[in-house]
């Protein structure tokens, strides 16, 4: 039988007699012939051991939960914030800061405008990580605009808690690194900042008052923000902007801002420009025009700086207000200061100097000062009395010089009351005689009376309807005026005293406010508005600065019209007799402010002097200062067509008469051959 390699031949007994047939026994026996020797032998069954396999398992669970709870943070969670991330590394943004709006006077004239200044600031997210390479950085910069790689470090991190603060020095806002470079270093800086990553120029409007200081106060002035500003404010305000501090400036400042412009640009890795990919124009802020007169200003600062120095005074205020409207035609707080100064950045040595001015140049003394007003108090004390039926304009009182207040406590001893005519007095008097001649007897007697006497007037007006009155004037109130930092002034009353001084109220309280004395403070803005009322036969209007918001074509935004606070509290009459008496005061020979302006202002004027006796805790070195009152005087004009009425104010200078009717008269008089009242 032949064999073959896949079988064996079997005899089948056929013609052909052979044939391939498979044979699993023989099959078999081949397999195990080709197998090795050990191959019949038994292989023993041990157990895997899976522990190994296991342990691979969690690990690389834990660490693929890892990489998923990391990718889903990045993705998820904080996907924007990245993508923010990456398209600041891309994108670059320029601002282009909208102009600040312009402040003119009323006739246009310019007050307040702006011009460049050159400001280097800094992303700390795009500056190198390396603290060294950042350091090298801040020097460089530092060399180019003049100050100390110490100087620079401060200005970029100066919200960071430590040189290398991530989270600070990961921010995307820019940060003040110099300010105020000449235009020379901003360029400079410009042209090297492809190799000065994170460093770039920012030019901002920054304020220039051209109105020589004299409305410093009333104008205000910008500054850089505070970290209270823009907590106040954070999508508006950034630490490189600035902001109005004071005055119409930070009363103003959502008029006069504007909205900002810029540029956003996609850049290479190499800070090298590739497309814009949005821009837009900045919107400037919108203009104010002024009620203020500044030629009006400057007369009248001019006159009552001539008789600040005629007194030794350190001190002066002055109001001018149009009498039918509220409009503030002048305003003057001497001695003034140079807002410009702030609006670079004051010095420290040039702010001690003003705040260490025995003048205080940053106080407000129209608005926020309070003082006694001395005699000018008397035409609203008499249009009460006339008002509540006290006397008429036919009344007569005797003014003998001085009252006798008894004394319960010791009769012997009585408290004396004098005139300021101390000898004889100044005989019989009625109303308007009284505010020509300015008798304190008259309004001592008519406002607190005589007791214990037969004479006239043992039923005054009282202290509480004087009060009443005073407070119908607007006094012991805010005016409302459109400026921050106003003062209230004090209207006092017995139930102010027992609450301040825990004592009681007493005749001669009523006598000294009755006469702008005692616990009684006024602003001169208060006075020019109460006289206003006088003036215009009854109507106390809200004084203001601006008459009209335009925007920067010119269309108007806000037109400010005549605001009234309240009218017809005293009749036309009786505010007649007091005009008469105040024209008196002005015209008549025995009047207290005779003659001398009627012989240079070319309409009828009438008014009211006042001295106001004061003590000087601090006399700045000059020991006479201290026996020297306050002068006043307060006028309006033409007096049967009022327009203008002003308020006079020279602090610790002495009689008003001498030193508070000069600077009045001056300015009237130009007011009414050159000013605007020249055609009146």
């Amino acid at each position: 039988m032949a064999r073959s390699i896949f079988g064996y031949l079997e005899d089948t007994g056929g013609r052909r007699g052979l044939k391939l047939s498979r044979n699993l026994a023989k099959h078999e026996e081949w397999t195990e012939a080709i197998l090795p020797a050990d191959a019949e032998a038994a292989s023993p069954e041990t157990e895997t051991n899976r522990r190994p396999l296991a342990l691979f398992g969690v690990a690389a669970g834990l660490i693929m939960a890892v990489l998923v709870g990391r990718l889903f943070m990045l993705q998820v969670l904080a996907g924007s914030d990245n993508l923010a991330w990456a398209n600041r590394q891309r994108v670059r943004e320029q601002v282009e800061r909208a102009p600040r709006g312009i402040i003119y006077d009323r006739n246009k004239t310019v007050l307040a405008s702006n011009q460049a200044s050159y400001d280097i600031t800094a992303i700390p997210q795009l500056l190198p990580r390396d603290t060294a390479a950042r350091q090298a950085e801040y020097a460089r910069v530092g060399a180019m605009v003049g100050k100390s790689p110490a100087d620079i470090q401060a200005g970029v991190e100066k919200s960071c808690h430590g040189p290398d603060d991530q989270a600070c020095l990961a921010s995307s806002v820019p940060q003040l690194a110099a300010a105020g470079v000449t235009r020379e270093q901003a360029l400079l800086v410009d042209q090297s900042s492809s190799s000065l990553p994170g460093f770039e120029l920012d030019v901002n409007p920054i304020r220039q008052y051209s109105d020589d200081g004299l409305l410093s106060v009333f104008l205000g002035y910008t500054g850089r923000v505070n970290t209270d500003e823009i907590k106040a404010d954070p999508s508006d305000y950034g630490p490189t902007d600035f902001i109005g501090k004071l005055g119409l400036e930070k009363q103003y400042e959502s008029q006069l801002r504007g909205t900002n412009g810029g540029q956003e640009t996609e850049v290479d890795a190499t800070e090298k420009p590739i497309k814009v990919l949005a821009s837009r124009d900045p919107v400037p802020g919108n203009n104010l025009i002024l009620s203020i007169d500044q030629q009006l200003e400057q007369h009248f600062a001019a006159a009552l700086q001539k008789q600040m120095t005629a007194s030794g005074a350190q001190q002066a205020a002055g109001v001018a207000l149009n009498p039918n409207t509220g409009e503030i035609l002048a305003a003057v707080s001497l001695p003034s200061y140079d807002n410009n100064l702030f609006s670079r950045g004051i010095s420290t040595a040039d702010y001690q100097g003003l705040t260490s001015n025995p003048g205080q140049p940053l106080f407000n003394k129209v608005t926020a000062g309070g003082y006694p007003s001395g005699s000018i108090i008397k035409p609203i004390g008499a249009a009460a009395a006339l008002q509540a039926g006290i006397v008429s304009a036919i009344t007569s009182v005797l003014d003998g010089g001085k009252i006798l207040v008894p004394n319960k406590y010791d009769p012997s001893n009585p408290t004396i009351y004098y005139g300021w005519e101390r000898t004889s007095g100044l005989g019989v008097v009625n109303v308007m005689t009284a505010l020509a001649r300015s008798s304190d007897i008259f309004f001592y007697k008519v406002m607190g009376g005589l007791f214990g006497t037969n004479e006239d007037f043992t039923h005054p007006l009282g202290v509480d309807k004087l009060a009443s009155f005073y407070q119908l004037f607007g006094l012991g109130a805010k005016t409302g005026v459109d400026i921050p930092g106003e003062a209230s002034g004090r209207v006092p009353t017995p139930a102010w005293k027992k609450a301040f001084s825990g004592t009681d109220w007493y005749t001669g309280d009523t006598y000294n406010i009755s006469v702008g004395q005692g616990d009684l403070l006024v602003s001169p803005l208060q006075m020019a508005a109460a006289i206003s009322a006088i003036a215009n036969g009854g109507t106390l209007y809200k004084p203001h600065f601006v008459n009209q918001i335009v925007d920067e074509a010119g269309r108007v935004i806000q037109q400010f019209t005549p605001e009234v606070t309240r009218q017809n509290f005293i009749s036309a009459q009786n505010l007649a007799t007091v005009r008469q008496g105040m024209w008196m005061a002005v015209n008549d020979p025995s009047g207290t402010a005779c003659c001398i302006i009627k012989q240079q202002v070319p309409v009828p004027v009438a008014g009211k002097t006042g001295t106001a006796e004061t003590v000087v805790h601090d006399n700045g070195g000059d020991p006479n200062l201290q026996n020297k009152p306050d002068a006043w005087f307060e006028a309006f004009a033409p007096y049967n067509n009022p327009q203008i009425v002003m308020v006079a104010l020279v602090v610790h200078a002495g009689e008003g008469a001498e030193y508070a009717v000069p600077p009045v008269r001056e300015t009237m008089a130009w007011y009414f051959t050159q000013g605007a009242g020249a055609k009146h």
